[in-house]
């Protein structure tokens, strides 16, 4: 590999992320992960996984469960407080939050991965929490109805956990938030999604109800978050599905595109750079995604067949790439494997700058540990640029 390493020169984590996003080639190829799997939290926290809270729904419902009395001012610190010590021990270079706990619900264990919450039950998959009360059938009558008079109002205990990163690492971290209205609320809701793929067709009117609504909660949320101290917002929309899109070009240009720029554009304007992650080979709406405005696309599911080679000679002098080592071999290969998957994500991604590396969507089910630290222990030595030969 041969880099310009004219503005090579980088202070901390936050710079070297910050010049990657800008195109720009840093001293070494910055390293993030979105999604710490709770085992492996927990080995680097010296905790028991039941005890450790940041991304663990689980570990608070049982918390509540138990009968124990929770404060949430002091939950939300300690996730913060766990989210720093996390990426500090890791050597890692950017902290993702996510919205803080603003209320204690009640709660009824059911089962194993399972609560009865506020009357809903939730089902714990290991990364994601799923409603399995959710409504079965929607109108979409009522769907336009609800969404057309409903009005913004931004939560600002939500940003808590932000707050409380941002006085440990602002300026030492590179800090991102999650905010998306585009298409991570529908995905997130399978009975949902379901009716809004049959009413991109039937209603149009009801889908562009549920995006403009959401979009508009995701602008204010992810404005106020600048506001308080991140760099950027990510969007995580889930646009695909394994090996193809939720929908084709022409449906994401006519309801998604637009949400997507206005979001861009807004987050942009406040200073901040505009990430989107998404699971799924999206190779065909990539064109419309980099053309609404993303300063960042992180994910490049390689486990769905997207190459970073070919996302890189497309676009990596358009948008920063973050992402493409595949879980996979973290979780299941030997050293060896994993350090020529590291070679390859830094021989596709890194030249001329514009690249972070990290797990292809993220590690949230992963638990070996091992094999995580020595990808970046093993990435902050071959991924600087003066010795890529």
């Amino acid at each position: 590999l041969k880099a310009d390493c004219s503005d090579i020169l980088v202070v901390n984590s936050r710079e070297r992320v910050v010049k990657a996003m800008e195109l720009k080639v840093p001293d070494r190829v910055p390293i993030y992960e979105m999604h710490v799997s709770t085992k492996i939290a927990a080995v680097v926290l010296n905790k028991s996984p039941s005890q450790v809270l940041a991304h663990n729904p689980p570990a608070l419902f049982d918390l509540i469960a138990s009968g124990k009395r929770v404060d949430l001012s002091k939950i939300n610190r300690r996730i913060a407080e766990e989210l720093v010590e996390i990426y500090t021990k890791l050597g890692l270079d950017w902290i993702r939050v996510s919205g803080a706990y603003t209320k204690v619900p009640e709660v009824k264990k059911l089962g194993e991965n399972t609560w009865l919450v506020d009357g809903a039950v939730l089902k714990w998959s290991g990364e994601s929490m799923w409603n399995l009360s959710e409504p079965k059938h929607y109108d979409p009558d009522e769907i336009v109805r609800e969404f057309r008079e409903k009005e913004v109002e931004v939560d600002y205990r939500v940003l808590d956990i932000l707050r409380e990163v941002v006085k440990r690492a602002k300026g030492e971290f590179f800090i991102s938030f999650d905010a998306d209205g585009s298409w991570g609320p529908i995905v997130s809701r399978h009975n949902l999604l379901k009716h809004v793929l049959v009413w991109t067709r039937r209603r149009p009117d009801a889908v562009k109800a549920i995006i403009d609504y959401y979009t508009r909660l995701a602008i204010e949320y992810g404005k106020a978050a600048i506001d308080e101290g991140a760099d950027a917002i990510q969007m995580c929309v889930d646009y695909g599905c394994g090996t193809r899109p939720w929908m084709s070009p022409s449906m994401f240009r006519e309801f998604i595109k637009p949400a997507l720029k206005k979001q861009c554009d807004a987050f942009k304007k406040k200073g901040a750079f505009a990430v989107l992650h998404s699971d799924g080979n999206i190779e065909s709406l990539l064109p419309d995604i980099v053309d609404a405005g993303i300063s960042a696309y992180q994910g490049i599911d390689v486990m769905a067949g997207m190459s970073l080679k070919k996302v890189k000679e497309m676009y990596g002098d358009k948008i920063c790439l973050v992402g493409n080592v595949d879980p996979k071999v973290i979780e299941f290969g030997t050293k060896e494997d994993v350090a020529r998957e590291v070679d390859r994500c830094l021989r596709e991604g890194a030249p001329g700058g514009g690249y972070v590396l990290s797990a292809s969507a993220n590690i949230s089910i992963c638990t070996n540990a091992e094999n995580f630290f020595f990808m970046i222990e093993y990435a902050k030595k071959k991924g600087v640029y003066r010795s890529m030969k």
